[in-house]
């Protein structure tokens, strides 16, 4: 079985810090989500070895200046390190993981070729020997970093202030080798990093954003770590609602909620709501029940239980348009967390959902 840093026992756990707030005669907490990556490697894969196979881009191309009274111009800007500091900031990151047993990189590129924009994987007798010498189960090449910023200003008429910024837009060109199975398949990941500087003088505006070369390379390292997600399973922060009513017995499994003991709360909400009569209330209860199997990780009950409160609103004599807009999203929501339950078994190792 395949885990991460401290975490998977479980696919679909939930981490819940719930800390419940009202919010107009709903409770409001925040869970922590799994989520699977946009690749899957074997269960077998234990040694990665990843590969700087990129081409610098001309200083020339890609950087460009719109300032006040100025029409746009393109700048000078050396970002031959580009690719060198962002691996190594991926690098870092999947270490980091302890997704894979080892994991090494290759710092300097093995694209002996100049020419920028075509992008080309390396060749099969580069991964061949690569794969020979570090014994890589898999191998992922960056084979292209392309970063299109621009240094620009504003004009802040309410706080009579300038602004100025500076916008990269990285785009990567992976692309993932398993050399025995002679397979590959690509992976283009996008990103954006932004800086920001306010002041009542135009030139103090500008002089408060970083070297241009630096901030530059501060993207790359940034965008380096965040593109680690697109490779290994990662946890997602998100909302989710409950709603309150008036009810005493309904109170009393919302007292359990506040101590977190789940199965306190559904054993009273399952038993209210056979009892319960109104179609909103009961839309109201089965939601609630949806959310808790959530942070149980029992996913197909909670979508049960979701359905049903979708159901049960469809069918009240007067519906809450703003309260159905939370039962759907919660329905939706648990149909694509369905969906991810047998890639996450994959990625982990685990059994697949029957």
């Amino acid at each position: 079985m395949r885990c991460l840093k401290n975490i998977y026992r479980y696919v679909g756990i939930l981490i819940a810090g719930v800390l419940l707030t009202s919010c107009s005669g709903m409770l409001y907490t925040s869970i922590d989500v799994l989520r699977p990556a946009k690749v899957s490697f074997p269960i077998d894969v234990n040694h990665l070895l990843i590969v700087n196979n990129t081409v610098p881009q001309p200083p020339a191309y890609g950087h460009k200046a719109t300032l006040f009274n100025e029409n746009q111009r393109t700048v000078v800007v050396e970002t031959d390190s580009l690719a060198i500091f962002a691996l190594a900031s991926f690098s870092e990151s999947v270490i980091e993981k302890e997704f894979f047993s080892l994991v090494d990189l290759v710092h300097e590129s093995k694209n002996k070729g100049s020419d920028f924009f075509t992008v080309g994987s390396p060749d099969q007798g580069v991964l061949k020997s690569l794969a020979d010498e570090y014994d890589a189960h898999a191998i992922i090449a960056l084979n292209k970093i392309l970063v299109h910023d621009d240094l620009g200003e504003l004009y802040d008429q309410e706080n009579n202030s300038f602004i100025a910024y500076l916008e990269a837009k990285y785009e990567y060109n992976w692309s993932i080798h398993f050399p025995l199975k002679n397979q590959m398949f690509s992976v283009i990941t996008k990103d954006t990093v932004y800086w920001e500087s306010e002041s009542y003088g135009r030139q103090r505006a500008l002089n408060g954003l970083p070297d241009r070369r630096d901030a530059l390379i501060d993207g790359a390292l940034i965008s380096g770590r965040r593109v680690v997600n697109k490779f290994i399973p990662y946890w997602e922060k998100v909302d989710r609602y409950l709603f309150s009513l008036s009810d005493k017995t309904f109170k009393k499994g919302l007292d359990s909620v506040y101590v977190k003991e789940w199965d306190g709360a559904i054993k009273v909400w399952e038993g209210l709501l056979v009892t319960v009569r109104g179609q909103s209330k009961k839309a109201k209860i089965a939601h609630n029940l949806s959310v808790l199997y959530e942070i149980k990780g029992n996913i197909k009950q909670a979508c049960d239980y979701s359905n049903q409160a979708l159901e049960a609103f469809l069918n009240a004599t007067i519906i809450d348009y703003r309260q159905l807009m939370f039962v759907a999203e919660q329905n939706e929501i648990l149909k694509v967390r369905l969906d991810e339950i047998n890639l996450l078994n994959k990625q982990l190792g685990e059994e697949s959902e029957k």
